[in-house]
């Protein structure tokens, strides 16, 4: 229940604010690391993860469609060329007779276009797609933002699974040098044989508790190797950090942080763009109100020869090509007047479209408020545990100490020394909780002010 909780708290923390101040961090993965930080591993799923290498298709294919729009605005050119065959009688002059002849033909063409005004839908166009891309990078930065937070929370449950790994070892421990004690008051005759029993008992149900922690430790670590596809995950295993000291709680309003926020967060931002988006191709539908003006401009040539003409009448091809020449510039304006009223629905449906993307945003900006007003409360909340925990912990530990006293010197049984040991052991784990959700909370707030989150 504590690994699930933990993880999904941890599922509150977007953290990759202080990874894209260091970029310029990379891995050499000559071989399997063995301790690796966190920067480490978020930096790693970042050069590897599939999902954020496919979202980075989708920003380059944006890159493509912007560029192409810029070019449109460039005249076109093309040339062809064409060549005929044909068999069949041909009247010949000369003989006033219809002779079987063969004809060949050959002509070249080029030509050149460009729009001149089409309703500023070019202009629109390039604008629509530069927010497009700027939306594409965003929805990366949340990609990564999502595969960043599932490594921090798989972190910190390993964090969290090695410090009640070593509160369960403390504690085996400490019941073996009391089974060794009692067993030495049992054979002075001061103990009964019960009460080492009992004792020996406990110790037995520690170590189960230390071979459990050790198997919920090693799948931990073996779900953030595998959230990392790494290939050896068996050699995995993670940096201990230093985490910071508990100070006491005073963030910033919520109302702050969420201004904040607003700013920064790639969500809105891509949000943001995706309306600008929707709002020109708005424009861009406007645009077919207008009449086009294009002008373009060509050249052709072409010869003819007859195959074996006896007469020798056919004209040098150079002759041919320059005389039949035919350059051509023209300009072509093309006024709507009716198509179906399909302009007129386009427009109206850019505009819903418009309206869809104003409330998408505001629906980004109130989940946002949520969520920060949800951390705010469980950082309070977290605060307040800890305190309790803390004070918990000390009560307990006092309390064990004297019963470990009186149960040294017979006064009381194995039964209320197993119970108070057992109640000390549960104030620990709490305490642990407590201490990491107190951290994980603040530094979520952290992070929605801008600041960069490192354990």
């Amino acid at each position: 229940m504590i690994r699930k909780s933990l993880v999904a708290m941890a599922g509150l923390l977007l953290i990759i604010g202080s990874v894209n101040a260091q970029d310029s961090l990379k891995i050499e993965w000559s071989g399997q690391k063995k301790m690796w930080s966190l920067l480490e591993c978020i930096n790693y799923a970042h050069e590897n993860n599939i999902t954020i290498k496919r979202q980075g298709f989708n920003t380059q294919y944006q890159e493509n469609i912007l560029k192409q729009s810029k070019l449109n605005r460039l005249p076109d050119l093309s040339a062809s060329s064409d060549g005929t065959l044909s068999y069949g009688y041909t009247w010949v002059q000369e003989s006033a007779t219809n002779v079987d002849q063969d004809i060949r033909s050959f002509g070249i063409s080029a030509s050149s276009n460009i729009n001149i005004f089409s309703g500023l839908t070019n202009t629109n166009t390039i604008k629509r797609n530069k927010v497009n891309l700027l939306a594409a990078v965003e929805d990366m930065e949340k990609t990564k933002n999502d595969i960043g937070l599932q490594i921090t929370g798989h972190y910190l449950q390993i964090l969290f699974n090695k410090e009640l790994l070593n509160v369960a070892k403390e504690q085996y421990q400490t019941s073996q040098l009391q089974a060794e004690r009692t067993k030495k008051l049992v054979d002075a005759g001061s103990q009964a044989m019960g009460s080492y029993l009992e004792i020996k008992s406990q110790a037995a149900k520690e170590a189960l508790n230390v071979t459990q922690q050790e198997n919920a430790l090693a799948m931990s670590l073996l779900d953030l190797a595998q959230l990392l596809d790494l290939e050896r995950p068996i050699e995995f295993d993670i940096k201990i950090p230093d985490l910071p000291e508990l100070t006491a709680f005073t963030p910033a309003p919520p109302a702050d942080i969420y201004t904040t926020a607003l700013e920064i967060m790639p969500e809105i931002k891509s949000a943001k763009y995706n309306t600008e988006s929707k709002e020109f191709d708005l424009k861009i539908a406007k645009g077919n109100y207008y009449p086009t003006l294009g002008v373009g401009a060509g050249m052709s040539t072409n010869a003819n020869w007859l195959v074996g003409d006896p007469y020798d009448s056919n004209r040098p091809l150079q002759e041919q090509f320059k005389t039949n020449r035919n350059t051509y510039i023209g300009a072509r304006l093309n006024i709507p007047l009716f198509n179906r009223l399909q302009t007129r629905n386009n427009v109206a449906n850019a505009k819903l479209n418009v309206m869809d993307a104003q409330f998408q945003l505001k629906a980004e900006k109130l989940e946002l408020r949520k969520k920060i007003q949800q951390a705010y409360a469980d950082a309070v909340a977290a605060y307040n545990k800890y305190l309790s925990s803390e004070e918990a912990v000390n009560s307990f530990a006092e309390s064990f100490r004297y019963t470990e006293k009186k149960f040294n010197v017979g006064l009381v049984n194995s039964v209320d020394y197993n119970v108070a040991k057992t109640d000390y052991t549960r104030a620990q784990s709490d305490l642990l909780q407590s201490r990491y959700e107190y951290i994980l909370r603040t530094k979520i707030l952290d992070f929605y002010k801008g600041i960069p989150i490192e354990l």
